[in-house]
C-alpha cells in the first residue's frame, strides 16, 4: 500500500479535473485603495455540444433524486431499480452506462464515479449532492478533452458548488407516498469571516412499492474561504452523507403479466442498502490577466452494503440467490493544471498543462445472502489501485476564423489485488498498465454576426478515451489491455434572430470492449468490441422575454462489431420542455421526457417498450416565501425505471428450468409534492 500512496502524493494538490479559468475575485485587500481585478471569463466551446448549464437552469424542474442534475446533460436519461438508494442507472449516446461505466462524474473536481466498485465498474452515487448547492454545471461530451480521463468516454460533466448565495434559507416539502424534505442553507452576508457556506438536508421516502422502501438520506455541505486576494483564493470544502433504504428490486415481467404479483411488488423484501460517504477537499486557485493556476487535494471515505437478488432461485432452490455486495474505501486526488495565454510570432497561443493522480485503497466482497444473513463468502479482497494521469493541450489561431487545439493525454495504472481468508472464487496477483490518448479540435467561425445568425461556430473533433476494467478482471489476466475508446464528431451552433440557438452534432466511436450485465453477479463483465454513430439536436428558444422553450433529440445505433445488438442501448431519446419567469412572481416549468424502444438482448428477440412522461412544476414568488408544487407523471403511465434481460426461476417454476426474461422496476406512478422555500435574511 505505501509504495502505491507514495506515487499518488508525488503532489500535495490537484486541479479540478474540469475547472475553467476562475471568475473574477470580489474581495480587496484595502478598500481605500484600487486594486486590479482579472476576470477569466468562461472558456470557449472546443465542441459543439459542451457547454454550461447554470443554476438557473436546475430549480424549475421536477427532480426525485440529486441525480437529477445529470439531466442538464442534453441526451441523457438517469432511471432507479433499487429503492431509491443506489446509484442511478444512466443512458447516454448509445450506452447503458449501468451506474457510470463510460460516463465521468465530478463535484467540485472529487470524482464521483468508483473504480474496481463491488457493484459495477464506473458506479457513480450522486446523492450527496444537495441541488439547492449547485452554481453551474459543465457538461462535455465525447473524448475530446484532455483534462478528462477514466470514464469519460460518451461524456463527463462537472458540477460546481457554491462558496455562497444571496442568502440563508429554509426549505421544508413533502407529498406522496410520505415524502419528505427539510433543507436548511446558512450563507451569512459578504464579508464574515472566512465566507461559510453550509448546506443540510433529510430527505425521507417510501415509494409506491408494496415493501415499503423506508428511504432516508441525510446530508450536510459546507466551504469554508480560507483567503481571498484580488487574484488567489483558499477554499475549503468538507461534506457528509449518509443513507439507507428498501428496495423491491427488478421483478421478472412474466410475474407481472400472470398477476402473481402487481407492478408495485417484490419477490423478495431483503433486497436494499445503506451507503455513505464522507468529502474533504482544499482548492486553491490563482488568476492574472494572462494566466490561472488551479490545485487541489481531496480524500474521500466510502462504504456500501448492498442485498440484491436478481435471479430469484435459479442457482440455489432452498435459499434462493440473493446477494451481498460490499465496499469499503478509502480514496486520494493529487493534481495541477495551468493555462497561459500569449502570443508566438504574431499569433495568439494558449497552452493547458497538468497532472493528476488518484489512489484507491479497498476492502471489496460478494457474499451469498438470504434474508441479509451471509451464508457463503464468494469473493473478498483487498485493492490497491494507482491512476496518474500526464495531459496537455496546444491552442494556435492562425487566423481570426480558426482554433485548432492539439493535444494528448497519458494514463498509468498500477494494480494490486489481495485475497482475504478462504472463498469459493479466489483472486490475487498485480499489474500495471499504461495508454496514451491524442485529442484534437477544430473550431471554425466562417461567418461573421449579421441580424439573422450570430456566434455561428463549426466543430471538428476527434480522440481517444477510455473506461478502466475491474483491478479483479486485469490480474487475472496479464495480457490484458485497458479498452480504448475512439471517438469523432461533427458540429454546428448558432443563435438565429437573437432568440433562438441551434446545437446539431453527428457522432461516431468505437470502443474495443464492452461491459454486459451478468444477473447471477449483479455486475457487469466484458464482452467483444462495439461501434456506434448518432445524431444529436439541441433548440432554445425564447418565445417571450419570460418564456423559453427548449427541446433535445437524439438517435443512436449500436451494435457489437459480430453485429450483434448492443443490450439497452438507448436509441430514439427526446425531451422537451417550456419555461416560464414572469415578474409577477408565478414561475412555471412543463416537461416530457421519451425513451424509444431499446433492444434488451443481443439478438434483438427482446424489446423494452417506450416510455413517455409528462411533469409539471409551479412557483409563486412573494418577498420572502416561494411556495411551489410539483406534479410527476401527469398521465399515471405505466413505465419502467430501469430495465434488464437475463434468466431467473420463481419459486413456483419448474425446478433446474430458467426463463430468459425481461426484469424491471417500475417507474413511479403520478405523485405530488409541495413545499415552502423561506429566505430568513
Amino acid at each position: 500500500m505505501r509504495s502505491h500512496l507514495a506515487r499518488t502524493l508525488i503532489l500535495s494538490f490537484c486541479l479540478t479535473p474540469q475547472s475553467q479559468p476562475a471568475a473574477a475575485q470580489h474581495t480587496q485587500a484595502n478598500p481605500t485603495s484600487p486594486v486590479e481585478v482579472y476576470v477569466w471569463g468562461e472558456q470557449p466551446t472546443s465542441a459543439a455540444t459542451e457547454q454550461t448549464r447554470w443554476q438557473k437552469d436546475l430549480e424549475l424542474r421536477p427532480t426525485n433524486t440529486p441525480s437529477d442534475v445529470m439531466r442538464l446533460t442534453p441526451g441523457l436519461i438517469i432511471g432507479q431499480h433499487h429503492g431509491g438508494g443506489k446509484g442511478d442507472q444512466i443512458l447516454f449516446r448509445g450506452f447503458d452506462s449501468d451506474h457510470g461505466t463510460d460516463f465521468a462524474v465530478f463535484v467540485d473536481g472529487i470524482p464521483v464515479n468508483m473504480v474496481s466498485h463491488a457493484h459495477g465498474q464506473g458506479y457513480a452515487d450522486l446523492h450527496w449532492l444537495i441541488p439547492e448547492t449547485v452554481e453551474r454545471v459543465e457538461i462535455y461530451k465525447g473524448p475530446y478533452f484532455p483534462q478528462l480521463g477514466d470514464f469519460a468516454t460518451s461524456g463527463a460533466m462537472n458540477i460546481i458548488t457554491k462558496t455562497r448565495d444571496k442568502d440563508s434559507t429554509l426549505t421544508l416539502s413533502g407529498g406522496s407516498y410520505n415524502t419528505q424534505r427539510y433543507v436548511g442553507i446558512f450563507a451569512p452576508p459578504e464579508g464574515t469571516i472566512f465566507r461559510p457556506y453550509i448546506a443540510g438536508e433529510i430527505y425521507m421516502n417510501d415509494g409506491a412499492f408494496k415493501n415499503p422502501n423506508d428511504y432516508i438520506r441525510y446530508n450536510v455541505l459546507s466551504k469554508f474561504g480560507l483567503l481571498q486576494t484580488a487574484n488567489s483564493n483558499l477554499t475549503f470544502l468538507g461534506s457528509f452523507f449518509k443513507t439507507s433504504w428498501n428496495a423491491s428490486g427488478e421483478i421478472p415481467a412474466r410475474e407481472v403479466r400472470s398477476r402473481e404479483i402487481g407492478r408495485f411488488g417484490s419477490n423478495d423484501p431483503s433486497e436494499g442498502g445503506k451507503s455513505a460517504r464522507q468529502n474533504l477537499s482544499l482548492i486553491y486557485t490563482y488568476t492574472d490577466a494572462n494566466q490561472s493556476f488551479n490545485a487541489q487535494t481531496f480524500v474521500s471515505w466510502y462504504q456500501l452494503q448492498l442485498w440484491s437478488n436478481f435471479t430469484l432461485f435459479l442457482n440455489d432452490e432452498v435459499n434462493g440467490d440473493g446477494i451481498e455486495q460490499r465496499d469499503k474505501r478509502f480514496l486520494a486526488g493529487n493534481n495541477i493544471n495551468y493555462r497561459r495565454n500569449y502570443e508566438l510570432a504574431g499569433l495568439p497561443m494558449e497552452t493547458f498543462v497538468g497532472f493528476q493522480s488518484r489512489f484507491d485503497h479497498i476492502r471489496i466482497g460478494l457474499f451469498n445472502q438470504t434474508n441479509r444473513r451471509r451464508r457463503e463468502t464468494v469473493k473478498n479482497n483487498y485493492v490497491n489501485q494507482t491512476n496518474l494521469g500526464w495531459f496537455g493541450q496546444q491552442e494556435i489561431r492562425p487566423t481570426s476564423w480558426l482554433r485548432t487545439q492539439i493535444g494528448a493525454r497519458m494514463d498509468n495504472f498500477w494494480y494490486d489485488v489481495k485475497q482475504i481468508g478462504e472463498v469459493t472464487e479466489p483472486i490475487s496477483g498485480e499489474g500495471s498498465a499504461t495508454i496514451v490518448n491524442p485529442k484534437l479540435n477544430l473550431i471554425f467561425t466562417p461567418f461573421a454576426d449579421n441580424n439573422v445568425a450570430k456566434a455561428t461556430n463549426l466543430f471538428l473533433n476527434f480522440g481517444g478515451g477510455y473506461h478502466s476494467n475491474d483491478a479483479r478482471v486485469f490480474v487475472q489476466d496479464p495480457d490484458k489491455k485497458i479498452p480504448r475508446f475512439w471517438g469523432g464528431e461533427l458540429g454546428a451552433k448558432s443563435r438565429f434572430i437573437d432568440r433562438l440557438d441551434m446545437t446539431l452534432s453527428y457522432w461516431r466511436s468505437y470502443l474495443e470492449s464492452e461491459l454486459v450485465f451478468v444477473g447471477d453477479e449483479g455486475g457487469f463483465e466484458p464482452s467483444g468490441a462495439s461501434r456506434r454513430h448518432g445524431l444529436e439536436s439541441e433548440f432554445r428558444y425564447d418565445i417571450l422575454p419570460w418564456l423559453t422553450y427548449d427541446l433535445d433529440l437524439s438517435y443512436t445505433w449500436a451494435k457489437f462489431l459480430n453485429g450483434d445488438k448492443v443490450p439497452l442501448a438507448p436509441r430514439f431519446l427526446a425531451f422537451t420542455g417550456i419555461t416560464a419567469r414572469h415578474d409577477s412572481g408565478i414561475q412555471a416549468r412543463w416537461q416530457m421526457r421519451h425513451i424509444g424502444r431499446r433492444y434488451g438482448i443481443e439478438d434483438g428477440s427482446i424489446m423494452t417498450p417506450t416510455s413517455t412522461i409528462f411533469d409539471l412544476f409551479l412557483k409563486y414568488v412573494r418577498k420572502r416565501y416561494e411556495f411551489f408544487v410539483q406534479f410527476q407523471n401527469l398521465a399515471n403511465t405505466k413505465w419502467r425505471s430501469a430495465e434488464h434481460v437475463f434468466e431467473s426461476r420463481l419459486a413456483t417454476e419448474p425446478s433446474g428450468v430458467a426463463t430468459l426474461d425481461s426484469h424491471f422496476t417500475p417507474g413511479d406512478p403520478f405523485t405530488v409534492k409541495a413545499g415552502i422555500t423561506i429566505h430568513l435574511w
